[in-house]
């Protein structure tokens, strides 16, 4: 075996128990923010492993693998960042005490 290879299995192992350690974190939490910090950790470490795979058995293909995974983790952190920004704008609004608030129309909505 070659010292490129070992280094490369050695990185291996210490991104699987890093991505343990996130895994646990995700599950535990304690709050939404710090399980979406996880989740976008995680799709890092997938790209990352993916790719050492890819380095160590000279497959190039799978290269193609980790950009779409990188692609991927990045939209679905950007997706959950979104909802918490707008779940968390809703519950602003509401929390405010307004005396009897008209209620919204048509003519309130925002158009796309």
């Amino acid at each position: 075996m070659d010292t490129f290879d070992l280094i490369i299995d050695g990185l291996m192992t210490i991104l699987v128990f890093s991505f343990l350690i996130c895994f646990i974190r995700l599950y535990r939490g304690p709050d939404v923010p710090n399980r979406t910090v996880a989740f976008d950790t995680i799709a890092v470490h997938a790209v990352a492993l993916t790719a050492l795979f890819s380095i160590r058995n000279d497959a190039a293909a799978l290269l193609d693998v980790a950009i779409v995974t990188a692609v991927l983790g990045f939209l679905g952190t950007t997706m959950l960042a979104r909802y918490l920004e707008r779940s968390q704008a809703r519950r602003g609004t509401e929390s405010k005490s307004a005396p009897a608030a008209a209620p919204r129309t048509d003519q309130d909505l925002p158009t796309r």
